[in-house]
């Protein structure tokens, strides 16, 4: 008797499996980039930042270019440097992070913070929502946060040259009875929330609590956290990044 011959799966359903695969991965890494801080007090605006990591080298004058939300003086001294320690055109080189300091909006009835109508971006010829949320805002913002605060009924029909306002996630509320900036923090690989609370000087519970986070082996590579860091004290943890960038001549405040 022959044996039968195991017949191998047509190549549309391994083209299929790719395809689910590839969305559910998707899907995955979307959630885990959404940031929505809550946003309760009764102060309207604030002073807050992100942790912005370079995708390619840059300048600071074109950093100051995409997020509009300082002056050179404001950014530089956010990340530790004495407010006339470098030129606008001072490189910046690819893959560092670079605190970006702006004001904060409360929305009271909404519950949610966002950046005060900036960064305001211009659409290019090859841009689209989700690349921009991703790629140039590196995940600080959704496509479906941009469409939201910049009135786009379809995220797939925008135009070029048309202007955008990119929603950075922030927050006024006091923790713990305490006045602190709310520091948007993009999760690494290597990042556990013990190592993140010590990292900037704030308890692991804590932490934990603001961000709904009730297990710690929970924490997603590219989720964004909120973390409440005490006044405006970022050089704690910038110092040794920014120290790398600066000319010989001059020497980071601490």
């Amino acid at each position: 008797m022959t044996a039968m011959r195991r017949r191998s799966p047509p190549a549309w359903s391994y083209r299929r499996i790719h395809i689910l695969f590839l969305l559910l991965l998707a899907t995955s890494s979307s959630s885990a980039s959404a940031a929505n801080f809550t946003c309760t007090t009764v102060q309207a605006a604030c002073q807050s930042a992100i942790g912005y990591t370079t995708r390619n080298a840059t300048t600071y004058a074109e950093l100051l270019s995409l997020f509009n939300t300082s002056t050179l003086a404001e950014l530089l001294r956010a990340n530790g440097l004495p407010p006339t320690a470098m030129p606008p055109d001072t490189a910046i080189p690819a893959e560092a992070t670079v605190t970006v300091p702006f004001r904060c909006l409360c929305n009271v009835a909404t519950r949610v913070g966002r950046s005060d109508y900036r960064p305001i971006y211009l659409v290019g010829s090859q841009d689209g929502l989700d690349a921009s949320a991703r790629k140039v805002f590196d995940g600080f913002v959704t496509y479906q946060e941009i469409a939201d605060a910049s009135n786009i009924p379809d995220p797939n029909k925008i135009f070029v040259g048309q202007e955008l306002w990119i929603p950075l996630p922030c927050s006024c509320d006091q923790v713990d009875g305490h006045n602190v900036t709310h520091f948007a923090y993009k999760v690494r690989a290597v990042d556990t929330t013990s190592a993140i609370a010590a990292k900037f000087g704030v308890l692991e519970s804590t932490l934990m609590r603001i961000n709904g986070i009730t297990d710690p082996k929970n924490l997603v590579q590219g989720q964004i956290l909120d973390v409440p860091i005490p006044g405006m004290n970022f050089s704690l943890y910038f110092f040794s990044i920014t120290r790398k960038m600066l000319p010989a001549n001059a020497s980071p405040n601490t």
